[in-house]
């Protein structure tokens, strides 16, 4: 099998679940419990907490333990917007976010707030300068996905926040690091912002384990009660062994993130040279996006169609969010690209296990597919 769908989930690493099948065996006391395993257990988050942290630039107690990034996102916005909105309702977004974003954004719009939502062009970029300009002096919460997860359009962060704070040093911004953590160094006292989303099965983790990056002196209402774990904000027993699993992931990936940049980018650059032998491709990433996402249009054959014979010539890609599980792609909508070229959209995301020989396998499986699949008419 040729895997080709890394921004949907990732293959654990071998090491990664060896740590937690250790972790299970010896780890397992509950870290609230007073007797000695279960303060072992307690010690053993306290040095994955600290180390993860690192890895952002945030101190450990900055870094709180979720089931997954959607839970982090949901705890973040609301969490911001709810503790904001005596003196401000006004949200904004960008319109190519995650649905773990957008449909928060939807609620938050039923409970009064107002969402002011900035869409890319066709090229797949937001205008910066349009977010900064929308900022105002009741804009409570500024959340934006620092890589999209269908297109690898890419935001600069670190010049948006920026503006931000200076145009209203109020505002609260999370960051949606999904498809950037590890991937991209990134520093939260550089960026100045109040919270930061990840998940540990894009980059080689388990299923089921999140985090959520909230600065020191940040108010955020909590909205997952219960035992009072996670220092109040996220009520429920940790999952130790997937959380030493992050650990363990990050460990591994930190000395890497600008080898693995530059691999991604000769990948990107293999896939593209080669993509000029078709006279039907049309790149719909932007030229300056992440390395590891690009999305193409192979028109004239239906996404759905094309990516069941990739299938079973054993290469998996996909047509777009994971989460929409088959559904037309909402960053290409926004995009206002034409329905053909949305129609037939595929995704392909490299992991770091992925080689050249897997794009020439692509490749020579596009081709095959010309070949063995009826074009659609239009």
């Amino acid at each position: 099998m040729i895997y080709l769908d890394n921004a949907a989930t990732t293959p654990v690493n071998p090491e990664v679940a060896k740590t937690i099948y250790e972790s299970m065996k010896n780890t397992f006391g509950n870290p609230s419990s007073l007797y000695t395993i279960g303060a072992q257990s307690e010690m053993e988050i306290n040095k994955a907490r600290t180390f993860i942290a690192s890895c952002i630039g945030a101190k450990s107690s900055e870094l709180y333990f979720t089931s997954c990034a959607s839970e982090s996102n949901n705890i973040a916005i609301y969490g911001l917007a709810l503790a904001r909105k005596n003196w401000g309702k006004k949200i904004i977004t960008t319109g190519y976010e995650h649905p773990s974003v957008r449909n928060p954004f939807g609620m938050l719009e039923e409970l009064g707030f107002e969402a002011v939502y900035i869409n890319p062009d066709k090229s797949g970029n937001i205008n910066y300068q349009e977010i900064i300009d929308a900022v105002d002096s009741k804009t409570c919460l500024v959340s934006l996905i620092h890589v999209n997860n269908e297109t690898g359009a890419k935001l600069d962060i670190e010049k948006i926040c920026s503006k931000i704070k200076e145009k209203n040093s109020r505002t609260a911004i999370h960051i949606d690091a999904v498809q950037s953590f590890m991937k991209y160094p990134i520093d939260v006292k550089k960026l100045k912002i109040e919270t930061l989303s990840f998940s540990a099965h894009k980059i080689n983790g388990p299923k089921g384990i999140g985090g959520l990056y909230i600065r020191s002196g940040t108010n955020i209402k909590p909205v997952f009660l219960g035992g009072g774990q996670e220092r109040g904000l996220r009520a429920g027993t940790e999952n130790i062994h997937y959380i030493q699993g992050v650990a363990k992931a990050c460990e591994i990936l930190k000395p890497t993130i600008s080898r693995n940049l530059l691999h991604y980018s000769n990948l990107k650059s293999k896939l593209l040279e080669r993509l000029n032998e078709f006279d039907n491709v049309i790149i719909n990433s932007p030229d300056d996006a992440a390395p590891y996402t690009v999305n193409i249009s192979f028109t004239g054959y239906r996404s759905e169609t094309l990516l069941h014979f990739l299938d079973s010539m054993g290469i998996c890609v996909s047509s777009g969010s994971a989460c929409s599980k088959g559904s037309q792609s909402h960053t290409l909508e926004v995009m206002k690209l034409s329905q053909n070229l949305i129609d037939s959209a595929i995704r392909i995301s490299f992991g770091v296990q992925n080689t050249e020989e897997d794009v020439i396998a692509l490749i020579s499986a596009l081709k095959l597919a010309i070949e063995k699949l009826q074009k659609v008419k239009r």
